[in-house]
């Protein structure tokens, strides 16, 4: 035993140190650590609007977006899984959101990711100017009807 154990020691070493690593890079985060919405100072929401035929934006300031940001900052965000492409139905509606900070005199984007009304986020992937999809993570343990009723307010759509 004592043989196979200095054997193949590096090989497990290596599984153990990946295990370690998954588990670390996917458990749960708060959606406050996944999008550092405690930090931003400037926000910028978009939503293409199909039945409209134009994207909607909205730049609203923190205390506009303040209501928003509590409603998320109550759930946990989950890896998933990756996607070559962003896909909805008809029922559901794609927010495109981006929150950034000022330090010095240039701005420092936080977060940037498509946010469905479903609760499934999207992040995009890049090796150098390669895309790679999205990298998909789901937003739980928050009212999502209450977040897309404020992101629809804040952009001046319908209720959902």
């Amino acid at each position: 035993m004592g043989r196979w154990m200095e054997k193949h020691s590096r090989g497990l070493g290596c599984l153990f140190l990946l295990a370690v690593t998954l588990a670390v890079l996917l458990r749960p985060v708060p959606f406050r650590e996944f999008a550092h919405s405690d930090r931003a100072t400037e926000f910028y929401i978009t939503a293409f609007v199909g039945d409209l035929r134009r994207t909607l934006e909205a730049r609203p300031d923190k205390a506009e977006i303040a209501p928003l940001l509590a409603e998320l900052e109550t759930g946990t965000v989950s890896f998933c899984g990756r996607q070559r492409n962003i896909s909805w139905s008809g029922d559901q509606q794609v927010y495109n959101l981006w929150l950034n900070h000022v330090e010095g005199d240039r701005g420092v984007l936080d977060a940037a990711f498509s946010l469905r009304s479903d609760g499934l986020l999207y992040t995009p992937l890049y090796l150098g100017d390669l895309s790679l999809g999205y990298a998909c993570y789901q937003l739980k343990g928050c009212d999502l009807a209450a977040a897309v009723k404020q992101l629809n307010a804040l952009l001046a759509l319908p209720p959902a």
